[in-house]
């Protein structure tokens, strides 16, 4: 028996599916809508769902929306903050509906690169525009996080940030902040505004994400690579027990040859928006 649970941690190990403190489990993705990934030549990135409508997010700052009833395609359009380092690598819609927008609440776009802010817009058919932007002034590599994840249910912010990179094994700190109102106009955090701090390890790469009750889910890793490049075999869900502050579980998604890039529940269902050929895919196994 211990030599069999030695053989198995050891493989994991080799894998890259095995991390502290959590549990590994073989989850299923199936093909929920075959929405393409790659689109006006810039790579698949944040996703966030509104009742029915899903709205896909590309490098740079375009928008697509589509209807998960009956998939049809609704619209596209730029984000007020189009520029080359807004990589749009997480979205999440916040509690309060901006000022003549009764259709949508804010949307919470992570820009990831450059400045490392959180742009905060109001969005709908029409388009966008820019009514917020967060960030972070608290020192070190903490001032550089490259997600954003919006709390609805107890109104609350997280930002995460890598302040440490040991060999490919990262140290990803995630910071909680009360959800400022949009009133309040830009915010900078300081320390003062840190509710709670803390720090998971893992080596896959870190996507987008999105907050359901005590859970943070985290997809990870690339995508499994054309030609002879051996595949890194990292694609996964890692689902995050905010209370506890551990990974609680791994789940494998390797089954996947495309890149994890975001995720957000329809109703009961987990939906991840994937980069390359695209396609959104129900995640079961959590």
């Amino acid at each position: 028996m211990k030599t069999n649970l030695v053989t198995t941690i050891r493989r994991l190990l080799a894998g890259g599916l095995f991390l502290a403190a959590a549990t590994a489990f073989c989850g299923n993705a199936t093909l929920e809508h075959p929405f393409v990934g790659t689109y006006k030549r810039e790579a698949a990135q944040g996703m966030t769902i509104h009742k029915d409508t899903a709205f896909l997010f590309n490098n740079t700052g375009i928008c697509r929306m589509y209807n998960l009833k009956t998939g049809e395609f609704i619209t596209s359009f730029e984000l007020d903050t189009l520029a080359p380092e807004n990589h749009s690598n997480c979205a999440d819609f916040g509690v309060e509906y901006p000022a003549g927008n009764h259709s949508y609440p804010a949307i919470y776009v992570s820009e990831c690169y450059g400045k490392r802010r959180c742009f905060v817009e109001s969005i709908n058919e029409a388009g966008a525009k820019l009514i917020q932007t967060l960030a972070v002034r608290i020192g070190g590599k903490d001032n550089s996080p490259f997600d954003w994840y919006v709390d609805r249910d107890k109104k609350f912010l997280y930002s995460i940030a890598i302040v440490a990179d040991d060999k490919g094994m990262r140290d990803y700190r995630l910071t909680k902040y009360r959800l400022p109102a949009l009133s309040a106009g830009d915010v900078n955090f300081t320390k003062s505004d840190v509710i709670e701090q803390f720090t998971i390890k893992f080596s896959q790469l870190s996507q987008g994400g999105t907050i359901r009750g005590d859970y943070l889910y985290l997809p990870v890793g690339h995508p499994k690579p054309s030609g002879t490049k051996k595949d890194p075999k990292d694609r996964g869900l890692l689902v995050v027990n905010l209370k506890t502050k551990q990974i609680e579980k791994t789940l494998d998604l390797n089954q996947l040859a495309v890149e994890p890039e975001d995720v957000a529940f329809h109703g009961d269902k987990l939906l991840m928006y994937c980069g390359q050929s695209g396609g959104l895919w129900h995640i079961t196994g959590f």
